[in-house]
């Protein structure tokens, strides 16, 4: 995903707190195959942010589109220093010596999409139209299209208040965009035939909807010129949209000025807050979030509903009470902040999406209501324990029966028989079992995992209960199913299974040019022999596992025919799950490639 912005020679001078971002929300929100980048900056004295995304594919996926724009809306975050994400922020822990990782003391500000003046989100959103294939295109033949407008998704949404609050399109007075047979004017023949769409989108959303020029002049923030669709150009199988816009621009003016209308701006808003305060009730009273026996993956839900009882309209936002990781698993829906008009309501769904294994939580978050009387809610949740979120030396320790030959797969520790040892350097049960399950599975393909027909349809939620209950009989489930919960496992360790302090000995701390295939290999078997007896044990099992479900080069040469990045996908999930997010892309790439001994092959 790719997004430029370009600025006339005369006016860079005015640009400054220059700043991009971008989310990824791929498989496991971990790739970037889908997801946004951003820009920002401050132009004259108006502060403007771009957004390019490319939302999932499918016709019937408009909820993972929907939580595709949630992640990115909510997570990407600017800042005046380096660039950081919101996780890195809530995270923040000193870390080793020499570390770049984020200290918010030292950051002077930060900014969300929604922070901004001027914002203009654009990219492949991906939303449909719900109308019959054979219907649409009849509609397109006849240059018919208006009906269709009902049945764009991105509109019904949009109406629904589930995605783009407070954003605009102009109205949409071209062909459907997607998809074409390439270098033709003909809409999909393939064997998928698949019905034509709008796509391909530009929003835009002012602060203020309104502004006074001169203080006297109303102006609309935000003015379309043109909405069009670039039909001549034919090498995709989209057509690209381009938008032309007439911005309101706020600029400094003289001091005498200024301090003239500050002056009346004052006494104007000394007037307004003596006049009316916002005033707001909420149910249920109190609020008190309260989320019991909390298991990995799961994504309850708090409804609150906002009532405006107040004379005049209401600003409100949701913030953590302090700095807290508990924050950062929450997404609220629609998204912040929230403008109420008098005697109206608000529903907010506050989702918990629990990725981490603690006790429990007990955090202060704070409604805040602009220029009015804030409302504190109890976040208490209560966790069940279980195998995700774990370091490995906090497992139930490994037995192994030396008469029968086999590993013990039960959590009690008390056995008389002298066959039975512990076994000190070998990985938890739980991994060894998965791991010698999928090894016995005759369809293990990795290209077929991650397949989008099979990420989209999977269900973890059922195997990871039984991993909660300690049963390890996974014969009623499928190789992708196990496949991806050791992953999570793999995620979800409090620390890689490559320490971060020997990903820094070795990655950070060399001067050697560690991108050759020679130089990679001395760095592993330096890695190795820096681990513990665990993890070693643990990674030699995964790379063997590896090795046996690695596609051969035809069907690598077969998949990006027909499926384009599935093998790139898989690289960077299976790198991510060991290291974590410490190293840089390319680093990790190389690292996972030698250790299967592919870089010679792609």
């Amino acid at each position: 995903i790719l997004l430029f912005v370009y600025v006339r020679s005369t006016h860079v001078p005015k640009c400054t707190l220059i700043s991009r971002a971008s989310v990824p929300t791929g498989f496991m929100g971990l790739a970037g195959n889908k997801g946004g980048v951003g820009i920002r900056f401050r132009f004259y004295e108006t502060d403007i942010c771009f957004v390019n995304s490319h939302f999932a594919s499918g016709d019937g996926q408009t909820n993972r589109r929907n939580d595709d724009y949630q992640k990115i809306e909510s997570g990407m975050v600017f800042t005046d220093g380096p660039t950081y994400s919101l996780k890195d922020y809530i995270w923040y822990t000193p870390t080793t010596a020499g570390s770049t990782a984020p200290n918010p003391a030292t950051s002077n500000q930060w900014w969300k999409i929604s922070d901004h003046d001027i914002i203009f989100w654009c990219g492949d959103m991906n939303y449909r139209i719900s109308q019959p294939n054979e219907q649409v295109r009849k509609a397109i033949n006849e240059l018919s299209t208006v009906p269709l407008h009902e049945k764009d998704q991105l509109r019904c949404e949009m109406k629904l208040n589930n995605v783009f609050s407070g954003y605009y399109e102009p109205p949409i007075e071209f062909m459907p965009t997607y998809k074409f047979d390439i270098n033709t004017d003909t809409y999909d023949t393939s064997e998928k035939l698949r019905t034509p769409s709008w796509t391909d989108r530009i929003l835009y959303r002012p602060k203020r909807s309104k502004v006074l020029n001169d203080n006297q002049t109303e102006l609309e923030s935000i003015k379309p010129i043109h909405y069009l669709s670039a039909n001549n150009i034919k090498f995709s199988d989209h057509r690209p949209v381009s938008g032309l816009y007439s911005v309101v621009i706020k600029y400094e003016c003289d001091e005498k000025r200024s301090s003239r209308i500050r002056e009346e701006l004052i006494r104007e808003f000394d007037r307004l807050e003596n006049d009316s305060i916002p005033t707001i009730e909420v149910e249920p009273r109190p609020p008190e979030i309260k989320f019991n026996h909390i298991r990995y993956l799961d994504k309850p839900t708090y409804t609150l509903k906002i009532k405006n009882i107040g004379e005049c309209s209401c600003l409100c936002s949701i913030s953590p009470s302090s700095i807290s990781p508990s924050f950062q698993c929450l997404t609220f829906t629609p998204n912040q902040p929230y403008t109420i008009n008098v005697k109206q309501e608000q529903y907010v769904n506050i989702n918990f999406n629990a990725k981490f294994n603690v006790h429990s939580i007990s955090e202060i978050l704070i409604l805040h209501v602009e220029n009015g009387a804030d409302t504190f809610i109890t976040l208490d949740v209560t966790f069940d324990h279980g195998p995700f979120g774990l370091a490995l030396n906090e497992y139930p320790s490994t037995f192994y029966d030396r008469e029968s030959k086999k590993y013990i797969y039960t959590i009690e520790n008390k056995f008389q028989s002298e066959h039975i040892v512990e076994m000190i350097n070998d990985p938890p049960i739980l991994y060894i079992s998965l791991i010698d399950c999928l090894k016995e599975r005759d369809d293990l393909n990795l290209i077929s995992i991650f397949n989008n027909d099979t990420q989209d349809s999977l269900d973890l939620l059922p195997l990871r209960d039984q991993l909660y209950e300690n049963n390890f009989d996974f014969t009623n489930y499928s190789t992708a199913q196990l496949f991806m919960i050791l992953l999570h496992l793999l995620q979800s360790l409090r620390q890689p299974l490559i320490s971060f302090e020997i990903q820094d000995k070795i990655f950070r701390n060399r001067n050697d040019n560690l991108s050759k295939q020679d130089d990679m290999t001395k760095a592993i078997s330096i890695i190795v022999e820096q681990m513990q007896g665990k993890e070693r044990n643990l990674f030699f099992r995964l790379l063997l596992l590896l090795q046996k479900c690695w596609p051969t080069k035809g069907q690598i040469e077969k998949t990006e025919a027909e499926s384009g990045d599935i093998l790139n996908i898989c690289i960077d999930i299976l790198a991510l799950s060991i290291l974590h997010e410490h190293l840089d892309r390319n680093q990790r790439r190389a690292f996972i490639l030698a250790c299967l001994n592919e870089e010679n092959k792609n």
